[in-house]
């Protein structure tokens, strides 16, 4: 499977030169209107990622259920008038929503907003430097992410090849697919790990009018205990318009 995906932010992120080459399809010169993303897969028979060693029946309905809340809390989030007081949003969260660029998702309270060079939203604790949500919009020729291949072959390639910097080793622990009124997300679980510390973190995809959008959040490894179910509600709560 060849994959062309621009990989943008954070630490061991590609230079704007480098960027350009991921997106750039063969033969199309710098500059040129028909930009697309191509990720090109040759089916090959593999294991599918298997959920992390230890969860239980009993921990898997309280991922549900806590999703389900997630995306309860979002709708009444997003149905409601911007600035209205019945606008409700869950406790330790805040909502980003952009109807214009089609997306809407949470975030966990008092992350600021930084500008990030390619994203289209960045926002990231101050304090803990690994803790951030960051979404890219790339345009694509594609209906959905279906189209891109399967879940588990896609989550394969993307980790060793896009989403983890080449001078960090990447590993995928899980993968998963949800449909939300029509569209399907992708949901990618994976560390990275570079010589001094190694990222936890969540990448969810979709796409939707011609626009292939990428959400990522995560942690530090050593804090992800304590902060596994904030960011997989903040993965979750993530929809397109």
């Amino acid at each position: 499977m060849n994959v062309s995906i621009v990989r943008r932010g954070g630490a061991g992120a590609l230079s704007s030169k480098e960027r350009a080459g991921k997106l750039r399809p063969a033969g199309t010169r710098p500059g040129g209107a028909s930009r697309d993303v191509r990720v090109q897969a040759s089916h090959k028979a593999g294991a599918s990622s298997a959920p992390l060693a230890g969860e239980g029946a009993s921990q898997e309905r309280n991922v549900g259920l806590r999703r389900r809340e997630a995306a309860l809390s979002l709708a009444l989030a997003l149905t409601a008038a911007p600035g209205s007081a019945s606008a409700k949003v869950p406790s330790g969260y805040s909502p980003v929503k952009n109807t214009q660029k089609g997306y809407a998702f949470l975030y966990p309270f008092g992350w600021q907003e930084v500008s990030v060079e390619g994203a289209e939203v960045t926002y990231k604790d101050i304090i803990e430097p690994l803790e951030s949500i960051s979404l890219e919009i790339l345009p694509t020729n594609k209906a959905s992410i279906e189209e891109f291949g399967d879940v588990d072959s896609l989550a394969q390639t993307l980790v060793k090849q896009v989403l983890v910097p080449p001078s960090q080793e990447g590993a995928l622990l899980k993968s998963s697919k949800r449909e939300n009124e029509g569209t399907t997300y992708y949901t990618i679980e994976y560390t990275a790990k570079a010589r001094n510390f190694v990222r936890h973190s969540l990448t969810a995809l979709a796409v939707q009018k011609g626009r292939l959008y990428t959400i990522t959040t995560g942690a530090n490894e050593k804090r992800w205990p304590k902060m596994k179910d904030k960011l997989e509600f903040v993965a979750s709560s993530f929809t397109l318009l």
